[in-house]
């Protein structure tokens, strides 16, 4: 006997789109890889078209070129300097520093860490855990083998820490995993992430294979939505860390300008190198007039022109999203780092990833993919836009709280200033820095004068 009735079933489905796909990716591409990706899709892609800048502006390398021939401070500054008169020399010294040395993932996570505002038992962890990562990324045994007893209770929240750093997927156990970090990074629900873990760690060889159907069924969604998740696993990095250690040198080209102009600060942004985009209006009204046709193969190109048009529209949108966020930021540091501006390095305040992410409105994460692998062209030199965040070193007598970047350019000034006849040893610096009320133990002058490629007092001897 037949019947009818209402039945309710549960089917998985997968929303992956394009907005996923390449949000967190066009966050971190500086300036000129940017341009490299957006020549791509103008070749890939016909409905997206490309214009010309108005020739009659101001270029941003024509800008820099008018600044440099100006005075790089007036004169009303020339005697605020916060380390000493003598601007020139230091100057120099620590832009050579700034953009000579390679920087090695663990440096980058380091960053990282010191500018994210977490309990010193989670920094501690997680600096253990950083220092035990391989070439990729991964870790090197079980965390609990490499984290001791003291620092053990703050595993979890040290993981979860630096499961938000960049690259994302570092610090995992192996490959899959750093996928599944990844992917969860891109925001998939709890039903998506079930189906793509499954797929990471049970089906790869089957979907290798090219036994597509199958994997469909033994992941319980349709053959679609399995083509949309491959195309997604095929969009992330399964060794996240591998561009630490390519040794590649590369062009440095300046994302932005914060520089005096006029007796004031004027932040620019490096658009010059970016096309204006658009879409195409040939293609936009070939797409409305196949749509309304009754033709069963114009409605198939129809249906392709619509996904180009919406590829091309939401890179617009991205892009728009990445300008548009690497501008607020910049407008924070230019104010949280005045000093820095006006009198240079040794006026560098301490700012975290966190404070510049409260006043911009966006999780910290997103400020540190931002500012990744960018470079700001400022009148003390081009450096790179992540050297205006720096870890506080505290002081005593009611001082403020100096940064990291300050603290290195007194070690660096009582080096060169020193006139005893005798190289200083890291303590007599230590205790040096301590009689100006500054706590910097023998180790971290140590540290300080090694990153800034100055020999030990024994070398400095000879």
């Amino acid at each position: 006997m037949l019947s009818q009735g209402l039945e309710l079933s549960q089917k998985q489905t997968l929303r992956l789109s394009t907005r996923m796909l390449q949000s967190l990716e066009l966050m971190t591409l500086p300036v000129a890889e940017l341009q490299q990706r957006i020549e791509n899709e103008l070749m890939e892609n016909p409905t997206l078209q490309a214009q010309e800048r108005d020739p009659s502006s101001v270029s941003f390398e024509e800008y820099s070129k008018g600044q440099l021939q100006r005075e790089r401070r007036s004169d009303d500054y020339s005697d605020s300097s916060a380390y000493g008169s003598d601007l020139s020399d230091s100057h120099n010294a620590w832009l050579e520093g700034t953009l000579s040395e390679k920087e090695t993932l663990e440096d980058h996570l380091l960053w990282q860490l010191g500018c994210s505002a977490v309990d010193d038992g989670v920094r501690q962890a997680a600096a253990v855990i950083i220092s035990s990562l391989d070439e990729s990324g991964f870790l090197t045994r079980p965390v609990e083998e490499i984290l001791d007893g003291e620092h053990i209770e703050y595993k979890d929240e040290a993981l979860a820490l630096l499961h938000t750093f960049d690259p994302i997927g570092i610090a995992t156990e192996d490959f899959r995993q750093s996928l599944v970090v990844q992917a969860e990074a891109y925001g998939l629900d709890d039903a998506e992430m079930a189906v793509f873990h499954n797929l990471v760690y049970d089906e790869l060889e089957r979907l290798k294979a090219g036994r597509y159907d199958e994997v469909a069924r033994r992941l319980g969604i349709t053959r679609d939505d399995l083509d949309d998740l491959y195309a997604f696993l095929k969009s992330l990095t399964p060794y996240p860390a591998s561009a630490f250690g390519s040794g590649e040198e590369r062009i440095i080209v300046p994302d932005l300008s914060i520089k005096v102009e006029d007796g004031r600060l004027v932040t620019r942004l490096n658009t010059d190198s970016i096309p204006l985009l658009s879409l195409d209006a040939g293609y936009q009204q070939m797409e409305k007039d196949l749509s309304s046709s009754g033709k069963g193969q114009d409605k198939e190109a129809a249906k392709y022109l619509r996904k180009e048009l919406q590829s091309a529209q939401e890179l617009i949108r991205q892009i728009d999203m990445r300008n548009s966020t690497l501008e607020k930021v910049a407008k924070v540091l230019a104010v949280k780092q005045k000093a820095f501006f006006l009198f240079g390095p040794g006026s560098l305040k301490p700012l975290t990833l966190k404070d510049v992410a409260l006043e911009i409105g966006v999780h910290e994460a997103t400020v540190s993919r931002i500012t990744s692998g960018k470079y700001v062209d400022t009148d003390w030199g081009v450096i790179p836009l992540k050297n205006l965040f720096s870890s506080a070193v505290r002081t005593t007598g009611g001082q403020e709280d100096l940064s990291k970047e300050a603290v290195k350019e007194m070690v660096r000034r009582i080096i060169e200033d020193n006139d005893t006849g005798s190289p200083l040893s890291d303590q007599k610096i230590s205790d040096i820095l301590k009689a100006r009320g500054i706590s910097c133990a023998r180790r971290t002058v140590n540290k300080y004068r090694k990153e800034l490629d100055i020999d030990s007092s024994f070398e400095r001897a000879r």
